[in-house]
C-alpha cells in the first residue's frame, strides 16, 4: 500500500483543522466594528496594485454561478476512487485524507478571510454606494475560498491517482490545472476576488493538498 497511516498524526491533523476553524470564528464574532469603503471621496485605481488593476470591479453573476461548479466539483472528485475496483479497498484511507485537506484547507481560508478583511473588488465600481456598510461577504478577498477549496480536491485527486499508478493520472493532471485556474478566473470574473486573491488561493489549496499526501507516503527503507 502506497499510503501510511500513523494514529498521532492523523488526530493531530484534524485536531489542527478544527483548532483553526474555531479561531476563524472566534475572529468573525470579535470583528463587530462598522466598516464602509476606504475610499468613500473617490476610487481612482492608483490605490490598487497593478496586479490587480487588471482584474474586474463589476459582479458578474453567470461567471459566480460557474465558479460554484469548481468549489463543489473540485473537492468531489477524490471520492470518485470509490467507484474504481484498484481504489476501492484503500477508499477509508483516502477519505481520511480526504477530510484533512478539505478541513485544513477550509479552516486556513476562512481565518484568512476574516483576519484580513480586504475589501472585494465590486465595491469599487462607480455604482458602489460609498455610504454602504461593508457586511463581512462584502470584507471577504483574500484569499479566495473557491480557488483554495477546487485546487485542494482537484490536486487531492491527481496525486492519489499518481500515487496508485493509475492510469488516468495524467489526465487528472491536466484536470486539476483546469479546475484550478477556470475556478480562480472565474471568481476574478465575477468581481468577487482581485487576482492575487485568486492567485494566493491556488497556492493555499495546492500546498495543503500536496503537503498532506507527502505527510502520508510511505518512507523507503520503512514497513508499510
Amino acid at each position: 500500500m502506497p499510503l501510511t497511516l500513523n494514529k498521532s498524526r492523523e488526530i493531530s491533523l484534524l485536531l489542527t483543522g478544527i483548532g483553526l476553524l474555531v479561531a476563524a470564528v472566534y475572529v468573525d464574532h470579535h470583528d463587530n466594528e462598522p466598516v464602509f469603503s476606504p475610499y468613500r471621496e473617490g476610487y481612482t485605481g492608483d490605490e490598487i496594485n497593478p496586479i490587480d488593476r487588471l482584474g474586474y470591479t463589476a459582479r458578474d453573476e453567470r461567471a459566480g454561478q460557474f465558479a460554484d461548479a469548481g468549489l463543489w466539483g473540485g473537492p468531489t472528485l477524490p471520492l470518485l476512487l470509490s467507484l474504481d475496483p484498484r481504489t476501492r479497498p484503500h477508499y477509508p484511507v483516502v477519505l481520511l485524507l480526504w477530510l484533512q485537506t478539505m478541513l485544513l484547507t477550509f479552516s486556513l481560508s476562512s481565518l484568512i478571510k476574516n483576519t484580513v478583511s480586504r475589501p472585494r473588488p465590486y465595491i469599487y465600481n462607480e455604482n458602489w454606494e460609498l455610504e454602504q456598510r461593508l457586511t463581512r461577504k462584502d470584507r471577504a478577498a483574500f484569499l479566495s475560498g473557491h480557488a483554495a477549496n477546487a485546487t485542494a480536491g482537484s490536486v487531492l485527486f491527481a496525486s492519489l491517482l499518481a500515487t496508485y499508478d493509475h492510469r488516468f493520472a495524467r489526465h487528472a493532471k491536466f484536470a486539476a490545472i483546469t479546475i484550478s485556474c477556470g475556478t480562480a478566473y472565474l471568481r476574478v470574473k465575477a468581481g468577487k476576488h482581485w487576482i492575487t486573491d485568486a492567485a494566493a488561493g491556488i497556492l493555499l489549496g495546492g500546498g495543503v493538498a500536496g503537503a498532506v499526501i507527502n505527510w502520508h507516503k510511505a518512507k523507503p527503507g520503512k514497513p508499510v
